[in-house]
């Protein structure tokens, strides 16, 4: 887990607009603070659950898995290279691609389908039941969770 000035500082230095000689401005990291969450909350629509939590200021612990970490650096510094007037070199590109394909491997929700059985599928171990008198399963019929 990062606090969201750390990600935003990191992020804002892959793209060169963040060092110790040269600071980026507060401005810059609110607006940082914006597209970082703008970009958790867009991961989230694609069903690419990480579990971290918006900022409400950018001192704010984001609450992210520690192998996200990258992904998220990587991706929102070119999401901001535009308000540096900043180019993105194609490593950096090719990282975020690579890291934001991890990701959403690991953490994408996937729905399990639900099993119809056939009515071949013996109902118990295929005696007959009191009233039911089927030893089989009624074709289309649904599995109790």
């Amino acid at each position: 887990m990062s606090i969201g000035t750390d990600i935003i500082k990191k992020a804002f230095a892959e793209i060169g607009a963040h060092s110790v000689v040269t600071p980026a401005p507060a401005e810059a990291i609110v607006e940082g603070m914006d597209k970082l969450n703008s970009m958790i909350q867009e991961w989230e629509s694609r069903d690419v659950k990480i579990g971290a939590v918006a900022l409400r200021v950018p001192g704010d612990e984001l609450g992210e898995p520690l192998d996200t970490t990258e992904a998220i650096v990587y991706n929102l510094a070119i999401r901001s290279a535009p308000m540096f007037n900043a180019t993105v070199s194609p490593e950096l590109r090719g990282l975020a691609s690579n890291t934001f394909s991890i990701i959403k491997g690991i953490y994408r929700l996937i729905e399990v389908p639900r099993l119809v059985p056939t009515s071949t599928l013996p109902r118990g171990s295929g005696h007959s039941r009191g009233i039911w008198n089927r030893q089989f399963m009624p074709k289309g019929e649904n599995f109790d969770a």
